[in-house]
């Protein structure tokens, strides 16, 4: 007995290790070939060819005769539209637009040619007299305009390689127009014949079962022989088994619809699907019952192999699931070296991998919310310098404002007395005064406004520097004066020409030199200089003010940002974040230094021209 259990036991092992694709494949496939083989053989050797054959053949005819039955329409028309063109009087009545005699010489040829629709236009397309028989009895109108491209080439007389008739077609009905010439051969006009598609389409589909649908060419239903719809498909599909109408399925052939050798739109013929393939049901319900019976088969060798590849997987399951509920130490544990084992095997890496991942992720996390609660205290920060700004401004524009004001009062009312010459330009000179202040305040919040929103524009030229230099130290100096303060040029070699604007460098040159004079107590200095370094200049303020805190170097430059010895003074905090903004347009960089000891260092770049010039735009917009 050990020998059969264990040759049962090395089978049955060496099937479990099969892979699994063997296991459910190779019994399905001998059965479903085989079975499916000789289903497939009867069916191609019994009725399905012919059928086909028989019902592309019975569709190509029913097109034949729909296009037969088309042409034959549109020759009708064409000669109805030449005897009409051609009949005495007609091209003076046109001319005349005489509408009594054009129904007159008209109305017989329309009632004696039997189309629907007779229409005579003007050159321009517009209607002088239409006759519409489609009800039966002939109705008369002359109104509104008949702008069809073919119509209006009719009435325009044009021709090309194919004649002056021209076609044309509608949602309603299909067209031919002919033009009408007076007695030097110039076009008048046009005689338009029609037939309706709703008459027309049941005649094109006559004589056979076939539904004959008319598209157009954008791929619009416009017409149906009996009322019924069909999709639509490129003319190029010819037979397809898969066509769907509203009555169910059809087999069906597309075919271009072409008059006066042109494709005015699709045209498509279909068979009932049980009429053009009849006999091919039999041979199907054979198939379906030889598959049938493979499928039984397969089903029981299903049933036999299902035990080999369930257990594991209900293994791999509940591992899977306890993974899902949070437990990243589940494994699988499966040994087999089938696909089974394999997926086994890569599961529990990637359980591994995602409870490592899940560590990192943790410490991921934690990083990045500390330093979302740095970039919120940043936030808020901006904030409150933000509402600082607004608060700032708001009393650095009333405060020049009740200056004026008072002093405007004091002037223009007799109250405060008269007043005498020095008295007068003194209060003028204060009104002046806080005007200016307001005005720089308010070209400042501009200016940087501007700036953020990319409209200032840079005019960067050669510019003597050194003469730019001397100018400012010769306009600060009164200001210096005032508060008994030293303005100097520090000792430099004199820089070359540099590439820059001249009014925005001045804007900024004023901003650091105002600053420094402000903030520096009186009995200091206030050094102006400027080096060259490579293809730049560096130009630098020094003041021995009170100098900047720690971190307030970097945040100094941001709008509406104070140093600690500008807070309680004049100023909301835009002089230097403007400065910045206009140096960087320029190409160059703004900074701030400690200096050792007491007060800062304002210091700017600036490209030197003759090394910068030749790559720098003469002018350009901020943004």
């Amino acid at each position: 007995m050990t020998a059969p259990r264990t040759a049962r036991g090395l089978l049955g092992r060496r099937y479990a290790d099969l892979p699994v694709r063997a296991k459910l494949l190779v019994p399905f496939a001998v059965l479903m070939v085989v079975w499916g083989g000789f289903g497939t053989y009867v069916l191609a050797r019994g009725t399905a060819g012919e059928a086909r054959g028989r019902a592309t053949a019975r569709l190509a005819e029913a097109l034949d005769g729909a296009r037969a039955e088309f042409a034959d329409d549109e020759t009708s028309l064409l000669e109805t539209v030449r005897l009409a063109a051609r009949t005495e009087g007609i091209a003076a009545a046109i001319s005349a637009a005489d509408v009594r005699m054009l129904r007159r010489y008209l109305l017989p040829v329309a009632v004696n040619a039997g189309h629907d629709e007779l229409w005579a236009v003007d050159r321009a397309g517009r209607v002088l007299l239409r006759i519409d028989q489609f009800s039966g009895r002939p109705a008369v109108g002359s109104s509104g305009s008949l702008s069809l491209p073919g119509v209006l080439m009719a009435a325009r007389g044009d021709t090309d390689a194919r004649g002056d008739k021209h076609v044309a077609l509608t949602d309603r009905s299909f067209l031919v127009a002919g033009p009408v010439r007076d007695a030097k051969d110039r076009a008048v006009g046009a005689i338009a014949v029609g037939e309706r598609l709703s008459k027309l389409l049941p005649k094109m589909g006559r004589g056979t079962r076939a539904r004959v649908v008319l598209f157009s060419t954008a791929g619009r239903m416009l017409a149906s022989s009996d009322g019924g719809t069909l999709p639509h498909d490129d003319p190029s599909s010819g037979l397809r088994a898969s066509v769907r109408g509203d009555d169910g399925p059809r087999e069906a052939l597309y075919a271009s619809l072409e008059a006066r050798g042109e494709t005015i739109g699709h045209l498509s013929v279909a068979l009932p699907a049980s009429v053009a393939l009849a006999g091919v049901r039999g041979t199907a319900t054979t198939l379906a019952a030889l598959v049938g019976f493979a499928v039984l088969a397969a089903v029981g060798i299903g049933l036999l192999t299902s035990r080999a590849i369930t257990r594991p997987l209900s293994s791999l399951l509940r591992a899977t699931r306890a993974l899902e509920q949070g437990d990243l130490g589940a494994r699988a544990h499966l040994r087999s070296a089938d696909e089974v084992g394999t997926l086994s095997a890569a599961f529990d890496r990637m359980a591994g991998q995602l409870q490592a991942s899940h560590a990192d992720l943790e410490r991921k996390v934690a990083e990045r919310t500390a330093e979302l609660e740095r970039v919120n205290h940043e936030l808020a920060r901006a904030s409150e310098a933000k509402s600082a700004f607004l608060a700032s401004m708001s009393h650095e524009l009333r405060t020049p404002l009740h200056a004026i004001i008072g002093f405007g009062d004091m002037l223009s009312d007799p109250t405060f007395g008269r007043h005498d010459t020095r008295t007068t330009r003194d209060l003028a000179s204060n009104i002046v005064t806080s005007g200016r202040h307001l005005l720089a305040l308010i070209n400042d919040a501009l200016d940087l406004a501007k700036v953020e929103a990319g409209k200032i524009e840079i005019d960067a030229r050669p510019l003597d520097l050194t003469a730019l230099l001397s100018e400012f130290e010769s306009t600060m100096r009164p200001l210096a004066d005032q508060k008994r303060i030293s303005l100097r040029m520090a000792p430099s070699h004199s820089p070359p020409a540099v590439l820059a604007d001249p009014a925005r460098l001045r804007q900024v040159l004023f901003n650091l030199l105002a600053n420094a004079i402000k903030f520096t107590p009186e009995g200091g200095t206030v050094a102006l200089g400027a080096e060259r370094s490579g293809a730049w200049v560096t130009v630098s303020v020094s003041d021995t003010g009170p100098g900047l805190a720690k971190g307030e170097a970097d945040r100094i430059f941001e709008p509406y940002e104070r140093g600690r010895a500008g807070r309680g003074s004049e100023g909301v905090g835009l002089g230097l974040a403007l400065a910045r903004r206009l140096v960087e347009l320029q190409g160059g960089r703004i900074w701030a230094r400690r200096r050792p000891g007491a007060g800062s260092t304002f210091s700017f770049t600036i490209p030197v021209a003759a090394e910068s010039s030749s790559a720098a735009p003469r002018a350009r917009v901020a943004g």
